[in-house]
């Protein structure tokens, strides 16, 4: 009884857009990560391990970032289902909303807080990366595809 409620409320938790949106931003956005990861001071860590670590931290804050633009278009659509229907105007938002949390996170993190630096492709007068500005141009689209298509699978099987 209890074994059959606990996978209950797993497969509920796993359908909601709250998940799919940070499982698919996560599995993205870490393959991006890696690929750009030598263009990061972080990289030339002498252990592979400390790489590995650096990476997922920064694909975890990717989700993160993806679940609070979620929220906000969430509140300004009314609905967190919006997913199911992204609209131009949602996705745009939902997309620039990132981009901006990235720019202002990015710039702290490499001007304020020295945490890493970014010796190459930096963008003028903020010293972050351009990689970051187009990951947030292109990812969050892609999260949003697989998301949609993941939360409507879940539908379909439940009206089975």
């Amino acid at each position: 009884m209890l074994n059959k409620f606990i996978s209950q409320w797993i497969v509920r938790s796993l359908a909601t857009p709250e998940a799919n949106l940070f499982i698919f931003s996560f599995l993205i956005n870490f393959v991006y990560e890696v690929w750009q990861a030598p263009y990061y001071e972080f990289y030339g860590n002498p252990s592979f391990l400390d790489k590995i670590k650096d990476l997922t931290h920064c694909t975890f804050g990717d989700g993160v970032i993806t679940l609070i633009s979620g929220w906000i278009v969430s509140a300004l659509a009314r609905s967190r289902y919006w997913i199911l229907n992204p609209r131009r105007k949602l996705t745009l938002l939902f997309t620039g909303t990132g981009l901006v949390i990235t720019l202002i996170t990015e710039t702290y993190r490499v001007n304020v807080s020295k945490t890493y630096g970014v010796p190459v492709l930096a963008v003028p007068g903020l010293g972050m990366s351009s990689l970051a500005v187009v990951q947030w141009m292109i990812l969050p689209p892609l999260v949003l595809y697989f998301a949609r298509r993941q939360m409507m699978s879940w539908e379909m099987d439940r009206r089975r």
